[in-house]
């Protein structure tokens, strides 16, 4: 497939859905910007296409981004362990 161009729009969409799949909780359009090397308007433009297909979600009110449930129903199950072992963790120091 060397012969065929390869579409700059569909990179940058990979490299943050791949950079979501590395964190552990979700991440703003900022944080998501600067480790893609991609302007903030940018990101927000894929984020919200990305969003209307169900591959990332918005995280409450505070413009954070995880990805969504339709194709990586593992991703969040795993984010979901790690907040249970964390409150678990929080849970066993507060009693003693």
């Amino acid at each position: 497939m060397t012969t065929y161009r390869r579409i700059a729009a569909v990179k940058t969409a990979i490299e943050i859905l791949r950079f979501l799949a590395e964190q552990k909780q979700a991440v703003s359009g900022q944080d998501i910007a600067v480790a893609v090397d991609a302007p903030h308007g940018t990101v927000m433009c894929h984020l919200a296409t990305l969003e209307d297909e169900r591959l990332v979600r918005c995280v409450g009110g505070a413009w954070e981004f995880d990805l969504g449930m339709s194709f990586f129903w593992a991703k969040r199950k795993a984010m979901l362990e790690g907040r249970i072992a964390r409150d678990s963790a929080e849970l066993k120091q507060l009693e003693g």
